[in-house]
């Protein structure tokens, strides 16, 4: 419902978002304190609480753990994921895609933390990932490419994995400065 509605460094104004949602303020703002302990929100003594700006280093950081937490499935399980190709998160978005053949790859691992962690940086990652396109012309092959191979099994997804994560770390500079026009 709120989806792109808020850019980072934004403020987030409890009062405004009860009114939005017809609500008190006491589960926005327990809402709002749960998302500053997910890293999604920023909360600043005296200036309340904001949409957390993403700088170089933090999405270069958020990227080498999603990668670790990738390429490290199970070693003893290589199924094959079941992609319907029928489906919309198959047809939808590049970000929305990536992060759902990102949360399938992770649950082949069997680690239920694994995945809400994986999770939890694709909701991170998400207006970055919006932008993937617009700046890597690739980024709809290399999506394919990982989820074909996640299909055929897990170790060709390691590489398409790792690949991925390496061309988008080169890409940090242009990723964080096309976000923060946005936001500007």
């Amino acid at each position: 419902m709120l989806e792109g509605r808020f850019r980072a460094g934004a403020k987030l104004e409890a009062m405004r978002l009860a009114d939005d949602f017809g609500v008190s303020m006491t589960p926005v703002r327990d809402s709002l304190n749960q998302l500053v302990g997910e890293g999604l929100v920023d909360l600043t003594p005296g200036e309340g609480f904001r949409v957390p700006l993403l700088t170089e280093q933090a999405l270069r950081d958020i990227l080498q753990v999603n990668a670790l937490l990738l390429e490290h499935t199970s070693d003893t399980d290589r199924k094959s994921l079941e992609i319907d190709e029928g489906s919309n998160v198959t047809q939808g978005a590049y970000a929305d895609r990536l992060a759902h053949v990102f949360r399938d790859i992770a649950a082949n691992s069997g680690n239920r933390f694994r995945v809400h962690l994986v999770e939890r940086i694709s909701d991170r990652l998400h207006p970055i990932r919006e932008l993937e396109p617009e700046i890597w012309p690739g980024a709809s092959h290399a999506l394919e490419q990982i989820e074909r191979t996640a299909q055929q099994g897990f170790d060709g997804s390691t590489r398409a994995v790792r690949a991925y994560h390496q061309h988008i770390e080169a890409l940090v500079p242009a990723l964080v400065g096309r976000l923060n026009q946005q936001t500007a």
